[in-house]
């Protein structure tokens, strides 16, 4: 069934709803955390004042995407920046990290992820004038994992990403563009 897809930046008054939406697709998608670790997390890093500093900061973008007029998911990306790179030896001028990639769980296999990669992908490239695309994705989504390796991202590297006492490991992969 066809959908009218766009894309829409966040703004400063929004940031109660993308809180909200933020720490609903990280608990489904981290839902084997211990509890009290989940919740630091939620608020340390998903809480309405840290997305608020997170959006003052010029080099972040933030976009809903929005599906026939209702938002169905959020989009984070950092253009310039260098992070989770410290232990990996690249060459790269002007890497984009898509940071943050998430839909609601009703809105999750209906077709959205290739169309919202490509419109980042598209960003990168055009406006941003990046040399390569990378993420990270954690080494037990097998689902997300085989989406990006479909849309030309290889493995880079790895690192561990602590939440509390859980260390997750994170897979870095890349697409030169």
């Amino acid at each position: 069934m066809p959908f009218e897809l766009t894309f829409q930046p966040v703004r400063e008054d929004e940031i109660e709803f993308l809180s909200a939406m933020a720490s609903e697709t990280f608990a489904d998608t981290f839902r084997h955390y211990d509890k009290a670790d989940l919740d630091q997390y939620l608020e340390e890093s998903l809480s309405p004042q840290a997305l608020s500093l997170e959006l003052a900061v010029p080099e972040n973008e933030f976009y809903f995407v929005v599906v026939d007029g209702e938002r169905a998911g959020y989009l984070k990306w950092i253009f310039p920046t260098r992070k989770y790179l410290e232990h990996v030896e690249v060459s790269w001028k002007a890497p984009l990290l898509l940071e943050r990639f998430y839909f609601l769980p009703s809105q999750c296999g209906k077709g959205l992820g290739p169309v919202a990669l490509a419109f980042v992908e598209s960003y990168a490239r055009y406006q941003a004038k990046a040399d390569v695309f990378y993420l990270s994705v954690w080494d037990r989504n097998y689902r997300a994992q085989s989406f990006y390796q479909k849309y030309g991202f290889r493995t880079l590297g790895s690192f561990d990403y602590p939440v509390g006492e859980e260390i997750d490991h994170e897979l870095l992969y890349f697409k030169r563009l």
